[in-house]
């Protein structure tokens, strides 16, 4: 039997932003995660933002993000993340899996990801979107998400110090409780942050090779 972990640790099942969003409204710190959310015309789940200031250069937080072979020592729940292709040096196709609660099916995802901000390295934006594609079909026994869209954007604070914001709203595909969803939605945000600073003193130094790559290169 599966352990019960919240289903919206489907990290990057999300839906894009909506006209008619209303204003972000404050839940406090959790875990040293700023939790924002709002409601958005049209859906009955909100979309939550978490941000947090990061002890690490923006380079090295965004080689990490960059990074699909550790996505799941740091993504809670995470079970497969691996690139399917490198469109350039700043667009790839990529997929993510993230066990769900017992007794409902694990859930899958194929998406687009692009980077903005390399070389400048002042505000890096790490935008994905959900991709439907015949050649990356559902796996038997995973849903596939149905839509999805999100960000990480990084804000260097100084040499050291880094402003992260990841932004979702999760739409999970398949049967799931709205009480469930809305009540777990929140933790997104707040472990996904969490799990990144947790991460970064491990792979401390293992980037060099990427970030000289972007240190003085042109921003795509």
């Amino acid at each position: 039997m599966k352990k019960r972990v919240p289903w919206c640790a489907i990290v990057l099942g999300c839906l894009p932003v909506a006209a008619g969003a209303a204003q972000w409204e404050r839940h406090g710190t959790e875990d040293g995660v700023l939790l924002e959310s709002r409601q958005v015309e049209g859906s009955s789940l909100p979309e939550f933002r978490g941000s947090a200031t990061l002890a690490a250069p923006i380079l090295e937080i965004a080689a990490v993000i960059d990074d699909l072979d550790r996505f799941c020592q740091w993504q809670k729940r995470c079970v497969g993340a691996r690139q399917l292709q490198r469109t350039s040096d700043t667009e790839r196709i990529f997929y993510t899996r993230t066990e769900a609660p017992w007794p409902l099916q694990d859930r899958d995802t194929v998406l687009r990801g692009k980077v903005s901000g390399l070389g400048d390295n002042l505000d890096v934006v790490v935008r994905f979107d959900h991709l439907h594609d015949p050649r990356f079909p559902p796996y038997p026994g995973v849903v596939r998400m149905p839509t999805g869209s999100g960000h990480f954007r990084m804000t260097r604070v100084d040499d050291d110090h880094t402003r992260v914001e990841y932004q979702v709203r999760a739409d999970p595909g398949g049967w799931v409780p709205a009480w469930a969803a809305r009540l777990s939605a929140r933790q997104v945000p707040r472990d996904t942050l969490a799990g990144l600073r947790r991460h970064l003193p491990a792979v401390r130094g293992r980037y060099a090779e990427f970030i000289e790559k972007w240190r003085t290169k042109p921003s795509p």
